[in-house]
């Protein structure tokens, strides 16, 4: 399996880390060669990178990864929020006095859009739901219908991107970045992915240079993947698959994928109106995912190979929750191979492009996994560590 290599820094970074070790990880960010405007001032977020950007989605868990990834090396960051300001208030240290702008926007509101775009030389939409969020009682649509939905799969990854990349390229932003997902396919029988894929589509209509990037399933110490599974088998010590959890992905860690974005930021002119498909180093099949967690957080689990049709109901009941954890769309999007095949993996953008080597999952996710043992934190760790 393909281990995480260390980057080839610059001239400059390199110097500055002999002389200050401790200041490596930071040293990694500093861009020298900003295609935006020269760098200067000290090592790490006391420094000027030369990026301006407006993050949507920032307060989400890949959000707050770039976050932290623009603020090490010194850029200015405009991040529109929905909802109360104290949701966003962990950002803050993340960033220089004055180098973070928090604005309160609605997607359904273009002028809160566009307020915190015209400083910003880069533009990254991160929005995004698995699910489609929902009122308890049905509430009047500005189209005058009735509905519990509250913002639909077309809302957030279709129409919301589109407006966003008009704002953006009428406001004459250099690099617009959106995120979509490795699922995103015109034929997939899931909506959510069906409707990433036209989300790309619209992005590039408005903003023909915009640069795609599809990430493959996150993991990391936040997310919503390793961690329900985790939860699920501690609590129940039994787990139930779909298709006998056959179908395969290539699990991709989170700040991989902010590293990867930062290196896209920096050789805009590279991969301008094109498309990066950044998946891990490995595939899996979700039944080896599960066994996988299981043998890190050392409980023995139960598998089960759940009838579609019973999967398909319980998809339908949660469905009708505002926040459903597991919907019938779910069942569809996990029952499908999200993987880079290797006959297509020589045509397309990957980390390689970028001159990274992915961490692969076995590396990372024992350092947030292990908490979900018997005894927490306070067992006594062997075998991965």
């Amino acid at each position: 399996m393909r281990r995480l290599s260390s980057l080839v820094l610059p001239k400059k970074a390199a110097t500055v880390q002999t002389i200050v070790p401790n200041l490596a990880a930071c040293s990694r960010s500093i861009n020298t060669t900003s295609p935006y405007r020269e760098n200067y001032g000290p090592i790490g977020r006391s420094s000027n990178s030369g990026i301006t950007a407006t993050v949507f989605g920032c307060n989400g868990f890949l959000g707050s990864y770039m976050m932290s990834e623009l603020g090490a090396c010194g850029s200015t960051v405009y991040a529109p929020f929905r909802g109360c300001e104290l949701e966003v208030r962990h950002l803050k240290p993340m960033f220089d006095l004055g180098n973070l702008g928090l604005y309160p926007y609605s997607i359904r509101d273009e002028t809160s859009c566009k307020k915190s775009l015209h400083r910003s030389n880069v533009v990254i939409n991160m929005v995004g739901k698995f699910h489609e969020t929902k009122h308890i009682v049905p509430t009047r649509r500005s189209t005058g219908e009735l509905s519990r939905v509250n913002f639909s799969y077309e809302d957030m990854n279709v129409t919301f991107p589109r407006q966003l990349a008009r704002a953006a390229k009428q406001a004459g932003v250099e690099t617009f970045i959106h995120v979509s997902s490795l699922s995103a396919s015109p034929d997939s029988a899931s909506a959510f992915s069906r409707s990433k894929f036209r989300g790309e589509l619209a992005v590039l209509e408005e903003f023909p240079n915009a640069i795609i990037i599809r990430p493959g399933t996150l993991f990391g110490p936040e997310d919503r993947f390793l961690n329900p599974i985790a939860k699920a088998i501690v609590q129940f010590e039994k787990f139930f698959l779909l298709n006998n959890g056959r179908n395969l992905m290539q699990p991709t860690y989170v700040a991989d994928v902010t590293e990867a974005i930062m290196q896209v930021i920096r050789r805009n002119e590279e991969f301008k109106g094109k498309t990066l498909h950044l998946a891990g180093p490995a595939e899996y099949s979700y039944k080896e995912v599960v066994e996988f967690v299981a043998d890190i957080i050392n409980v023995n689990v139960d598998l089960y190979d759940t009838p579609p049709q019973l999967a398909l109901l319980a998809g339908h009941i949660y469905n009708q929750l505002p926040f459903p954890s597991f919907t019938a769309d779910t069942m569809a999007r996990i029952s499908e191979d999200t993987y880079i095949k290797e006959s297509e993996a020589s045509k397309l953008l990957t980390f390689a492009n970028l001159g990274m080597e992915p961490s692969s999952m076995d590396r990372v996710a024992f350092n947030y996994l292990y908490a979900y043992r018997p005894g927490g934190h306070f067992t006594e760790t062997s075998g991965y560590h």
